[in-house]
């Protein structure tokens, strides 16, 4: 896969590679720190590949983000390359907030705490084109699922995108139903985007253009709470209008996002009628939504609420002119700019220069790295005859030839 070095430099800053890694990742708050000071200093996030870090952000502080941490991050290529790879294969495409393509509605709303990157899959365009988005609980009863299925197809013959999560449950509901009537959705996940771009449920969808996959989060993560409710602010976001199916009340993420949209005031809100007693759509009602009247005949209904929407500001980065080519998302090409053509021996040679200083076993090499014994077992031959690698007996274990240079 080719990166444009600023693509590179942000994915290295922000991204969870595995196990493997020893600083934790900048979040979206502190890559938004770190992102406003570079600017302020009128440095790119490319420069950090190719400079001394010490002199270069010799005036940098902050007890957070050490020097040493960003170094650290900074380190992982070797990872992140054999990570793109696997990424390439599947069809994942990456967008910075300086990507033409990136949710305009993302920076809008979120300024600063727009994600730095997000991981997709299909088509593109689907995320700033709007839509209704549908949120709901994953344990729902058979009627609320038959009613969501047909408020998808709904949606679809009305020419609205559903935005959901992608979750079992209301959000596989609707997106399942818009896209069996000939819509479109776009699903912001929360986890596993890759084994869900490859599911056959799916592939049809992508391919004719029906449908998007995108999600802030490592294309190969796992399930995660946190992600999960980090995650439900960007469905509104990307929305224009947005109804809730269910909700139990002060509990959940369904709850917590449609709480954090009134607060916020990102999109009108409507809820599904429910008079039961466990219900949270009642009480949603009394902090500020709407009740959803059926049939819906006219979308104007439900995105036509006075809703704060402010004019996009200046976001960190975003450098390019939208008639720009989207494959170039730097402004002003330097050598640095470049695309970067990944060597991925060349990669498994850095992992070892700054790993093997103490003697590894292969299936360390393998889990750091996610890769499989041949192609970890091959590399490591080639770097054994090329005299960068020991390799030591009883037990077998790797070790970096210390004055070697590569």
């Amino acid at each position: 896969m080719k990166l444009n070095a600023q693509t590179h430099a942000i994915l290295l800053l922000t991204t969870h590679l595995g196990k493997q890694t020893k600083a934790k990742p900048l979040s979206t708050s502190e890559w938004g720190r770190f992102a406003s000071w570079l600017r302020s200093q009128q440095f790119q996030p490319e420069q950090l590949l190719n400079h001394q870090l010490p002199q270069l952000l010799n005036e940098w502080s902050d007890p957070n983000i050490s020097l040493e941490r960003i170094q650290q991050l900074l380190d992982r290529a070797a990872a992140l390359g054999f990570a793109l790879e696997k990424w390439q294969r599947a069809g994942i495409w990456i967008l910075i907030r300086s990507d033409p393509r990136y949710p305009q509605h993302l920076k809008q709303r979120l300024k600063h705490l727009a994600p730095p990157v997000l991981f997709g899959c299909g088509n593109a365009e689907l995320l700033n084109a709007g839509g209704i988005a549908v949120v709901g609980a994953r344990h729902s009863t058979r009627a609320e699922l038959e009613w969501t299925a047909e408020l998808g197809t709904t949606l679809a013959n009305h020419g609205a995108i559903v935005v959901s999560g992608g979750a079992r449950g209301v959000d596989q509901a609707v997106m399942q139903a818009a896209l069996a009537a000939n819509g479109q959705a776009v699903g912001i996940l929360a986890d596993s985007l890759l084994k869900t771009a490859l599911a056959a449920s799916n592939r049809q969808a992508l391919q004719q253009q029906q449908l998007v996959l995108v999600s802030p989060f490592n294309p190969e993560a796992g399930f995660d709470v946190g992600n999960a409710m980090g995650r439900n602010k960007y469905i509104y976001c990307l929305a224009d209008a947005a109804i809730v199916v269910n909700s139990t009340p002060n509990k959940g993420g369904t709850w917590n996002g449609a709480i954090e949209n009134l607060k916020a005031e990102w999109v009108p809100l409507w809820v599904k009628p429910n008079s039961a007693a466990n219900s949270g759509n009642s009480a949603l009602i009394n902090q500020g939504a709407q009740t959803l009247v059926e049939p819906i005949t006219d979308l104007r209904q439900l995105i036509n609420q006075p809703v704060r929407v402010e004019a996009t500001p200046l976001s960190l980065f975003d450098l390019v002119p939208a008639e720009s080519n989207p494959e170039s998302v730097v402004a002003k090409p330097t050598s640095i700019d470049q695309p970067i053509t990944i060597n991925f021996y060349q990669l498994f040679l850095d992992y070892l220069k700054q790993t093997a200083k103490t003697p590894l076993s292969i299936e360390q090499i393998m889990e750091s790295l996610q890769l499989t014994r041949p192609q970890v077992s091959e590399w490591l031959k080639r770097a054994i005859e090329a005299g960068y690698v020991v390799k030591i007996n009883k037990p077998v274990r790797y070790h970096w030839c210390a004055n070697t240079k590569i």
